[in-house]
């Protein structure tokens, strides 16, 4: 199972520009880590870092090896191989940065699919293999930027290479040993690079390879994924050699007979001894299972893997999502800045608008701020743009004598009365919505006048940095 992506260990290290999070396996020449790269504003993206192990890095032959692996891989670009980033040293640590699929192999897939007793529809088994062989057959017939074709030999196709994610999506994974022209490291004549059991006969036997040594590969996988048993795998290595190059092969149908004939013929094609008599290339691969998929009416497009995928793994799935550390996203100070500044405008704006509280008469003023006038009446009304009435900012002069009350009121400006200049009444009346009269405070209460319902814009708070649970990867 893929590792909890959103894990932050307190063994997580700094590698060069990534974190390297997690470590995930270790293969024959690099041990492999889910990492996050971090950058400005807030960026980040998790992907997969190989670094080449330790006790390889003073062997000029593997530190080569290791290196053709991200400069072949990097001209390969297709939606069933999983990209390269970045390839380069830290501190003398040679390392590829790659495509983080979040998903699972092949090979355990089959295993977790048997322990909840479930099986692998026919459909989506074609749909894994066939997608594999849009890849494989990317990869035999990609061109360097001159347009030079690279002859490229993956080597290296077997069930834990080939990936199968929860979006599903199918990728192939891991040219650590493929084989193409203009390489820095050339493979000696004879010697035997890639997992035995998966094999081509010519290949077991040290015999100069092309494209159909991997479509012999892809062609074990799936007879594997049909049958759920072991095609060439023996107690050694010598007898599973000997049994790539010579046990005989039964049809899958006679060992599962819900495995239709016509399958029977597409398997043993493609794992046919002679090279000759295989498929000519991986695209033959696919399109003999697509043609199947469409005769028999089966269904398998990647949104029923997808919904598979997620079947089988739900608990893990929920298990990571719940345990996910957030990772926090840091803004640009620049631009948190000038939104900081823009909220203490508009805070600024918003106290010249609001209502000052209502003074009851008789009662002590308020103390005055410096070159500022004391209100000595309530508050003028005003009409807010949905017609309810509310205390305007503008406080009340003396009044003129005669007017029939002790409180003294100036005359109003132009314009900031309720009736087109008249002066306003020396105390809010009650009213109801559109009456232009702002509403009085319940009898025997002093407390302040009731804020308007509209008219002042609230308060704006510049964004705090986000927090974002990310997904994860092998």
């Amino acid at each position: 199972m893929w590792p909890r992506h959103g894990y932050r260990g307190p063994d997580v290290e700094t590698f060069g520009r990534y974190e390297l999070l997690r470590k995930i396996a270790i293969g024959g020449m690099g041990a492999v880590y889910l990492a996050r790269q971090k950058g400005p504003v807030g960026f980040q993206k998790l992907l997969v870092v190989k670094r080449l192990l330790p006790h390889l890095s003073e062997d000029d032959e593997f530190i080569e090896m290791f290196l053709d692996e991200g400069r072949i891989a990097a001209h390969l670009n297709h939606p069933n191989i999983a990209q390269i980033y970045d390839l380069g040293d830290v501190d003398g640590q040679y390392f590829i940065a790659m495509e983080y699929v979040h998903g699972e192999a092949v090979g355990p897939l089959g295993l977790r699919a048997q322990q909840r007793k479930l099986s692998i529809p026919l459909a989506l088994k074609c749909r894994i293999i066939a997608d594999a062989a849009a890849g494989l057959d990317a990869a035999h017939n990609a061109r360097s930027p001159s347009g030079r074709k690279l002859a490229l030999i993956h080597r290296d196709v077997s069930p834990q290479n080939v990936l199968v994610g929860y979006n599903g999506g199918v990728k192939l994974i891991d040219f650590g040993v493929a084989k193409a022209s203009g390489k820095f490291s050339q493979t000696v004549v004879g010697t035997i690079k890639g997992k035995h059991a998966y094999m081509s006969p010519e290949q077991a036997r040290g015999e100069p390879l092309d494209h159909r040594s991997d479509i012999f590969g892809l062609g074990t996988v799936f007879y594997e994924l049909l049958t759920h048993q072991r095609l060439f795998k023996r107690d050694t290595e010598i007898a599973t050699l000997k049994a790539v190059v010579g046990t005989k092969i039964v049809p899958p149908s006679e060992l599962d007979a819900d495995i239709p004939k016509e399958l029977d013929a597409i398997v043993l094609k493609a794992l046919a001894r002679k090279r000759d008599e295989r498929f000519a290339s991986a695209g033959e691969v696919q399109l003999a299972l697509d043609e199947f998929l469409v005769q028999h009416k089966l269904h398998a497009t990647p949104a029923h893997l997808a919904a598979f995928m997620q079947d089988t793994y739900s608990e893990e799935l929920e298990e990571e999502r719940l345990a996910a550390e957030p990772t926090v996203i840091h803004y640009d100070p620049r631009l948190a800045a000038r939104q900081q500044a823009a909220a203490a405008a508009a805070a600024a704006g918003d106290t010249g608008n609001s209502a000052p509280k209502a003074v009851p008469r008789g009662a002590p003023a308020p103390p005055r701020k410096p070159g500022a006038s004391s209100p000595s009446a309530p508050a003028l009304p005003s009409k807010t743009p949905g017609g309810v009435s509310a205390s305007s900012t503008t406080p009340m002069g003396p009044r003129r004598a005669g007017a029939g009350s002790s409180t003294t009121a100036a005359p109003v400006p132009r314009g900031q009365g309720t009736n087109g200049g008249s002066p306003a009444p020396t105390a809010p009346a009650r009213g109801g919505t559109g009456s232009g009269k702002a509403p009085s405070p319940p009898p025997g209460r002093t407390g302040s006048a009731r804020p308007a319902d509209s008219g002042s814009a609230p308060k704006r708070v510049p964004p705090r940095g986000g927090s974002h649970g990310e997904p994860e990867d092998d």
